[in-house]
């Protein structure tokens, strides 16, 4: 495991009459060892993915790709922890709906989910975790609602009332509390019902009645205002709210003597930290020891110094640290907590990405030529892995300010308590006004990390879940009576490869081959060297996956249902059959009167399909019941699927020649899974498929020059969830096993079109244009693709987030014009 560095500095600096002193401290010392026994031995893992999409919007029949970045460390570095990511798909009753892992290499993977066509409109969740974050109280977790809509029913849905109308208004001192006769800076923010921020404009007055400072938000609910505190007085705000209502809140009562900390991050090159204590502290702890931690993105700094004086104050050059959370903590000279505050340190120290293209604007269908350079904050290339997403902006406007990205949940929302709305506000245009409501925000919410009293008191959770980093194949070997067969030779052989490897089963039966990565369901023979018969038969049972963490319940905020999801639903609905849409190849079924048709199951076309123009117009239909049994999907289906031939997984209409180049040669099937492509139908397992539908000539040609050869589409099962691993007994003491492996992730489509061929007549109106989730750049920072245009006329939005080897995090958003 890669340890974090750390640098400990003891500063002697003089500003009023403070001195930090350079001799040991047992105080500063224990804190930190603390710090560093928690960011070496807990250090953290956190998971971001960047979907295709920058708003959370889909509807029934989509696919839902994303792409998964996995870091480590305060410093964002991409994780060599673990290696294996497991992202889940959650309905929104809390229930698990499918699950998939993803191989992590340099700590990226991507991924998908297909949404089934007969999904019910809702919010649904995708929660993305490695095993080694489950260590942590308050795990790491990435959790991401999008909202699903249906071209079934695009009707809003009805939001239940809600439970209260008066906001909710809360005070919060900086540094931690009031103390009389000091020049105190508080925040507050105001909580509609729905739980987001509303305005809010008020006095704060005393018990006497007198105005002592006037409260007006400046940023969803939020704000500050200062004013002095006085001895045995009280305050309350009057407030009103957005919605007319009015109230009168409590300020935290005053303390009759204590210390304040205040931060001013005012100033782009320095944060100045001010100590003031009043008279009466200062009277009864003068000259006793106070100690100061700084912390940030794994950089620790510790000072030690006198309370000679009512003020005492420090500059840090803003430049000394990168770009994140900073947690200031004053120590009594015993240890004990006093005051934190968090501030936020912006720096221009991402990764530079510059984004252009070919020409300045298109037609529509046109190839588009996209470049990539991505350089470090001292201009140098960097060798870094992103993943771009183009999507039609004129379909669905982009909220940037709303949008979770990668900047925003690794530098900000992840690192704090609570929901943070509108988190990307902060990063998107960042200006004076921006700053100073990020400052705002620091003052209302609680540092994630860690707490000081239980990091002091050793109170922290013991690892108890291991990194995971490759997949195993283990299971029990028993006779048919019970008993364990003991010392036999267990031969694992992977089917297309041939692999072979062994191991022996232990005193209980139960063998183990570890380190056996493969993707999809690959199909092994595992044969044993005991075949008894009748009682004394062998019995191989595979152990099932551990189980996963709990569902706990999501934000409610977050949980709401985007009425923006019915716009693209709607676009859908108005495209009738047999169009390109959303982001793959799949369409809605015919419809009639805004409801699927319903016909008897004798109805050749009643079967769930996600070929183009739906169910119907296929020269043969397979369904579930029909395949044969046998190793692999493709052994299964010889002399099932009419007038095919199957080399290596691959389908070959019988008598498609072709002469190329004075050669002639088969052409393999177009490939079509859940409306993406593939190359190998072997990919899918047998027990996954609901139908398989076969297209030849006339009927292949709604797949323009691709289907040319015809058309192997597969529709599979539908949010089946977690399926078990499967065994089968093929002859005594052989049997066929397809365990669960990395999942294969979808090939996005993206169409091809020739300018020297007629036009189809085929809609493109896709949503989103293209998804390439494995972008690298070279040496020198550069790399390309190119993709083309959809029927869309207006504004392409193309969005880069990714991340080098050192952890340093970029994005950028570009537009161009198609006309």
């Amino acid at each position: 495991m890669k340890k974090i560095l750390f640098t400990t500095v003891m500063f002697v600096f003089s500003f009023q009459t403070i001195v930090f002193c350079q001799t040991e401290n047992t105080v500063l010392k224990n804190a930190v060892s603390k710090i560093k026994a928690l960011t070496v031995d807990h250090i953290t893992e956190k998971a971001y993915l960047q979907f295709d999409r920058p708003y959370p919007y889909y509807v029934a029949g989509d696919i839902v790709y994303f792409k998964a970045y996995v870091t480590m460390g305060e410093r964002h570095e991409l994780s060599t922890i673990s290696g294996m990511l497991h992202v889940d798909l959650i309905n929104k009753n809390d229930v698990l709906m499918q699950s998939i892992v993803l191989k992590l290499n340099n700590g990226t993977g991507w991924g998908d989910f297909s949404l089934p066509d007969t999904l019910q409109k809702g919010s649904y969740r995708i929660r993305a975790y490695t095993e080694w974050m489950r260590n942590d109280k308050a795990p790491y977790f990435f959790d991401q609602y999008i909202s699903v809509s249906s071209v079934n029913s695009v009707d809003r849905i009805t939001e239940a009332a809600n439970q209260g109308t008066q906001p909710n208004l809360q005070f919060f001192p900086e540094g931690g509390n009031l103390v009389t006769d000091i020049h105190s800076k508080v925040a507050f923010k105001a909580i509609g019902a729905d739980g987001l921020g509303v305005n809010v404009k008020g006095v704060v007055i005393d018990n006497t009645n007198k105005e002592v400072a006037k409260i007006t938000s400046s940023h969803l609910g939020m704000g500050v205002f200062d004013f002095i505190p006085e001895a045995g007085r009280t305050y309350k705000a009057r407030v009103t709210f957005a919605n007319g209502s009015q109230s009168a809140v409590a300020l935290p009562a005053v303390d009759p003597k204590g210390l304040t900390l205040d931060i001013n991050n005012n100033d782009p090159n320095k944060l100045s930290i001010e100590i003031n204590a009043n008279r009466a502290y200062y009277a009864e702890n003068k000259n006793k020891d106070l100690n100061m931690v700084v912390y940030c993105a794994g950089l620790i700094r510790t000072y030690n110094f006198k309370l000679d004086n009512e003020v005492l104050g420090l500059d840090l050059p803003v430049s000394d640290f990168h770009t994140g959370v900073l947690q200031v903590t004053l120590l009594s000279a015993t240890g004990e907590p006093m005051n934190e505050r968090l501030a936020f340190i912006q720096n221009p120290d991402q990764l530079n990405l510059s984004i252009s293209t070919n020409k300045p604007s298109f037609t529509k269908r046109e190839n588009v030529q996209l470049s990539l350079n991505a350089k470090n904050k001292d201009g140098n290339a960097v060798n870094g892995y992103f993943s771009v997403s183009v999507v039609d902006e004129s379909k669905v406007s982009v909220d940037e300010d709303a949008e979770n990205t990668i900047l925003s949940y690794l530098l900000l929302t992840s690192d704090l308590k609570g929901y943070i709305e509108k988190p990307n506000y902060y990063f998107a245009h960042v200006t004076k006004e921006t700053k100073a409501n990020l400052d705002a925000l620091m003052l209302t919410q609680g540092y994630r990390r860690f707490v000081w009293k239980e990091l002091l008191n050793d109170n922290l959770t013991a690892a108890t879940f291991r990194p995971e980093m490759h997949v195993d194949i283990s299971g029990v070997l028993k006779t048919k009576g019970g008993d364990p067969i003991i010392n036999s030779n267990v031969i694992l052989i992977e089917k297309a490869s041939a692999l072979t490897l062994i191991q022996q089963t232990d005193a209980q039966g139960r063998f183990r081959f570890a380190n056996v990565d493969f993707t999809g369901d690959t199909h092994f023979i595992v044969k044993t060297q005991s075949v008894g018969i009748g009682k004394n038969a062998a019995v191989l049972t595979l152990d099932e996956p551990a189980a996963g963490p709990a569902i706990t319940a999501g934000n409610f905020i977050d949980a709401k249902y985007n009425a923006n999801a019915d716009i693209l639903a709607s676009l859908q609905n108005n495209q009738g059959t047999g169009v390109v849409t959303a982001n793959n190849e799949s369409t809605k079924v015919l419809l009639q009167n805004d409801k699927y048709t319903e016909t008897t199951k004798s109805d050749n076309n009643n079967y769930r399909s996600t070929k183009l123009g739906g169910s119907g117009n296929a020269d043969q239909v397979i369904r579930a019941d029909q395949i044969l049994p046998g190793p692999s999907l493709s052994d299964n289906l010889k002399g099932v699927a009419r007038g095919i031939d199957f080399t290596n997984g691959v389908p070959y209409l019988q008598n498609s020649m072709i002469v190329s180049a004075g050669m002639m040669g088969s052409v393999p099937m177009l490939i079509i899974v859940d409306g993406a492509n593939t190359s190998n139908i072997d990919d899918v397992s047998i027990s996954d498929v609901e139908t398989i539908e076969i297209l030849k000539g006339p009927n292949a040609s709604i797949y323009g020059v691709r289907g040319s050869n015809g058309v192997f589409v597969i529709n599979t099962k539908q949010m089946s969830g977690i399926q078990p691993i499967r065994s089968k007994e093929m002859s005594p003491g052989i049997f066929s096993i397809t365990p669960k492996g990395f999942y294969k992730a979808r090939e996005f489509y993206s169409p091809v079109y020739d300018p020297a061929q007629p036009a189809s007549a085929l809609p493109d109106l896709r949503t989103t244009i293209f998804w390439k989730p494995d972008v690298t750049t070279d040496a020198s920072g550069n790399a390309s693709f190119n993709f083309f245009n959809a029927d869309g006329a207006g504004t392409y939005r193309v969005e880069i987030e990714g991340i080098d080897s050192k952890g340093n995090l970029g994005r950028q958003v570009y537009r161009y014009k198609v006309e």
